[in-house]
């Protein structure tokens, strides 16, 4: 008798993936592998110099040194550890973090406290539980794509992209825009969910003052909205020529926003990590303070262990914030931030590039609007030109992060500052002979265009209200 197993198949159509999937495979990646593969390195010099993702290595061989002497494995380091979001060492850690240098109006108990592999993570976790495919989430404009992404490829969300005036951002008069976007959403029968601070802002480098930091509360409160403050960029401040006195960073756990803003805190999520401030973007640890939704965190500890922080990063940056040299490093770093701003900005200044004042974070927002390539009604479209002028740069063997990518206007950049000093004094070169003109097509640089095919693609998910 044939069997089943004895009989040849006849091939079918190879097997697809999930709708979900399917979606995935046409979303462009937030970092493009391209550049990963093309990077430039001391053994690879005529590889592509990133100046458009924010990475600060500008203390990396003080953390080497330190973590080299105070890295210590405990027993519970090699088992899931004493808390599956974190260890109490951790928690006894950020509890001391957001004292001192967050002020927060109520101490950060463990039970407020959610740790996990990365800011996008927390995001991505946050989004699951907060809102349901479809759902919005507002956030103002420039924004940081990987919001978008964070938010939107697995959960579902929506983010749209509030677009305010120059000279608003920062002020309480833009929550009369971020209404006019609401009404537009429930006009369209999209629930909004949830607003985003971005404080320190990203890219812009500005930090909210107070009173704007209350008018969100209070707004979130009047449309009962969640508050999510991404404040990863809490410590990366300091004074410039620029701006010699900015506005110091307030976090939204200083603030008591039922007294001050007749808020519930049960709406108050506050994400950190420490990627920026602490150099570490390979470490892949970020944190959610709730204080007083117990759900979410609930909701949130039912898949924690898919996100779970590895114990040598736990333990790593414990050590740092628990150490007495914490003050020192913050201070170093900050000192360091000042200057390369100074000298990315003295760059600008000398090649005639207009630039926006920033006193937070580890770029700068450029405009190169005046390089754009003409063309009148027939001519290419703003987008066509920025992604033009992008090309260019990496044909010279550069990268800074396109404008439109952040829902910005076309043809602003952002330039991260914060590389490594040799590399960032050779991608300063290279941004020069770009911008003037003058290099030979191939000189130096063997970076190819289908190299770094998709780099700064638009996240479509990100999208912009009037």
């Amino acid at each position: 008798m044939s069997t089943y197993c004895d009989s040849i198949p006849t091939l079918s159509a190879p097997p697809v993936l999930s709708e979900r999937g399917q979606r995935a495979l046409v979303r462009p990646p937030l970092l493009c592998c391209s550049l990963f593969e093309c990077q430039y390195s001391t053994l690879n010099t005529s590889g592509l110099i990133n100046l458009g993702v924010a990475e600060n290595s500008l203390c990396v061989e003080w953390l080497a040194d330190f973590f080299k002497r105070n890295i210590s494995l405990e027993y519970s380091d090699f088992t899931y550890g004493t808390a599956l979001t974190g260890s109490h060492r951790l928690f006894a850690a950020l509890r001391h973090l957001f004292s001192t240098y967050f002020a927060a109006h109520r101490p950060v108990e463990p039970s407020h406290v959610l740790c996990g592999g990365g800011c996008s993570a927390i995001l991505d976790s946050l989004a699951s539980v907060l809102a349901d495919p479809g759902d919005v989430i507002l956030i103002a404009l420039p924004a940081y794509p990987g919001f978008a992404a964070s938010f939107g490829c697995r959960s579902g969300v929506e983010v749209v992209g509030v677009r305010l005036e120059p000279g608003e951002e920062a002020s309480p008069s833009a929550l009369d825009r971020f209404e006019r976007a609401y009404v537009e959403c429930a006009e369209q029968g999209k629930k909004v969910r949830a607003v985003v601070v971005c404080n320190p802002h990203n890219p812009l480098g500005f930090c909210y003052p107070r009173a704007t930091l209350v008018a969100y509360c209070r707004w979130a409160e009047a449309r009962q909205l969640h508050l999510i403050s991404d404040e990863i960029y809490a410590l990366s401040t300091y004074a410039t020529a620029d701006d010699p006195c900015p506005t110091p960073f307030t976090s939204l756990l200083a603030l008591d926003p039922l007294a001050e803003a007749g808020c519930s805190p049960s709406r108050i999520h506050v994400v950190y990590g420490a990627s920026k401030d602490f150099g570490c973007n390979g470490l892949r640890l970020g944190v959610l303070v709730s204080q007083a939704n117990p759900d979410v965190h609930v909701a949130i500890e039912s898949s924690a262990l898919l996100i779970k922080v590895s114990s040598a990063a736990d333990a790593l940056l414990a050590s740092l914030l628990l150490s007495p040299s914490l003050p020192d490093f913050v201070a170093l770093n900050q000192s360091r931030l000042a200057a390369a701003y100074a000298r990315v900005t003295s760059f600008l200044r000398e090649h005639g590039v207009p630039y926006r004042p920033a006193h937070a974070g580890h770029f700068v927002w450029v405009d190169l609007r005046a390089w754009l390539e003409g063309g009148g009604s027939e001519g290419p479209s703003e987008l066509e030109k920025e992604a033009t002028l992008a090309r260019m740069l990496w044909s010279h063997g550069v990268n800074l992060g396109r404008g439109s990518a952040y829902g910005g206007t076309p043809g602003w950049f952002r330039l991260t500052f914060t590389v490594r000093t040799d590399f960032f004094e050779a991608g300063l070169e290279r941004l020069s002979r770009a911008l003037e003109g003058r290099a030979r097509k191939g000189e130096d640089v063997e970076v190819t265009l289908r190299e770094v095919e998709g780099v700064g693609e638009v996240c479509t998910s990100l999208v912009a209200a009037a």
